[in-house]
Order: C-alpha cells, then structure tokens, then sequence
C-alpha cells in the first residue's frame, strides 16, 4: 500500500456490499489486504458505558469467528482508553505490552498489540485491534498514522443511518448526531452552541427522533440506538 488512494479504494469496495454482516467481513478483510497483519478482531465501542463489545475476527488458527464474549470497560485499560481519548491508533510492545492485562489478544504468542480507533468528527463508534504482524514492529510503528487515517475512513462509512427496523423511519444524518452528543452527556445547551441552532431547535429535533423510535425519553432512545450499533 503506497497512499490514502488504496484506502479510498477499498472504502468504495465496502460501501457496495448491501449486506451489513458482509460488509463487516469485508472490513476486516480489508485490513488484512491493506496492511502487515495477520490477524485483526473488530468491536463496537459505546460512549454510554465507555464499553467495547466484540464483534467478529479473523485469526490464522481459526479463520472467521464471533467475538461476542469479549466485552471491556475501557477505563479499566489506560492504553485503549488513550486510543478512545485521542482518536489514534497505539502499539505496545516490549515493557509497555507486558504492562498491560492483554485481554483482547487473539493468541498466546503475542508480544505486541494494535490499536485503531474507528471514529467520524469526535466520537468513537468502534474498535479494531490485531495482535500479530507480518512486519516488523518499527515499520507497524510507521504505519499507524495510516491506520488511524483508515479507522476515520471507517467511521464516515458507517455514520450512514440505519433502520431501526421495517416499521420504523429512519434518523437522518443531523438527528443520528443529535442523538450521539446526548449518548456522551452533552447537553441541549452544550449540543446547540457546537452545531450553531438554537436549543429550541436542537429540541424539535430530539422530539422528532424519539417519535420515529417510538419511545418517550432520551435514555430509552440513546439505548435502543446503541443496541442498533447507530451509536
């Protein structure tokens, strides 16, 4: 891989792919093609609790398989934390792995672990990770500007709303937002200065979405979106 232009291309490959499952397997395929890694893990990541829930994950002993059971409080993990917190991909190695509890470690005869957010504008929406390499650490090391690069590709891709289910309307692309902010803890105040409305405005728009979702406050709302994986 030379340029974002490899990335651009791959990211217009997932978005063809109608089936979100598919498109899943495709992204962590895509991390493969892309880069030295042999194995990758993929998780949802909720501000709303800060917890990472896994997803799926490609390993060479198992191949595709369901990480379902592997679920974290980051707070409890400074290192994924700082990922969370800073919106960029990390590696550990040496003192610095050996410091850290490897939970999310695919096989025992790891030494080194990746990190790569997956976020769109200031919010994480998710997780990959990838515990062996088929390059050595320093060229792992250069490339993480590009991991962190592809992880905001990602999370542009997946900021696209989704139905709730057949018999609901879909949350354009403002309320889906709206609704992020409130998962964080933001306020109406606080939600109307960032995107410049006023809060009468900000909400219409909060009242509308709880409409569409067919609940009567905002935690419900916020919990059925995080459940969705909208949020």
């Amino acid at each position: 891989m030379n340029d974002t232009c490899d990335l651009e291309k791959y990211i217009k490959r997932i978005k063809t792919i109608e089936s979100h499952e598919d498109q899943i397997i495709q992204v962590l395929k895509s991390f493969l093609e892309l880069f030295p890694l042999l194995d990758i893990g993929l998780f949802r990541y909720s501000p709303f609790g800060y917890l990472t829930e896994g997803i799926m994950a490609i390993t060479p002993e198992e191949g595709l398989k369901h990480i379902r059971d592997m679920r974290d409080d980051v707070r409890t993990l400074p290192c994924v934390y700082n990922a969370v917190r800073t919106r960029r991909a990390i590696f550990l190695k040496g003192e610095d792995f050996v410091k850290y509890n490897p939970r999310y470690t695919f096989t025992s005869k790891t030494s080194s672990i990746l990190f790569i957010p997956i976020s769109f504008r200031s919010v994480v929406v998710g997780m990959a990770c990838s515990t062996q390499f088929s390059e050595s650490n320093k060229k792992i090391e250069e490339l993480l500007p590009l991991f962190t690069l592809f992880g905001e590709m990602l999370g542009e891709l997946f900021e696209e709303p989704y139905l709730i289910n057949d018999n609901y309307c879909l949350l354009n692309k403002r309320e889906i937002e709206i609704m992020q902010k409130l998962s964080i803890g933001e306020t109406t105040k606080i939600i109307a200065q960032s995107m410049h409305l006023s809060e009468f405005t900000i909400r219409d728009y909060i009242k509308l979405s709880l409409k569409k979702l067919g609940v009567k406050d905002r935690t419900h709302a916020v919990a059925i979106l995080i459940k969705q994986g909208i949020i």
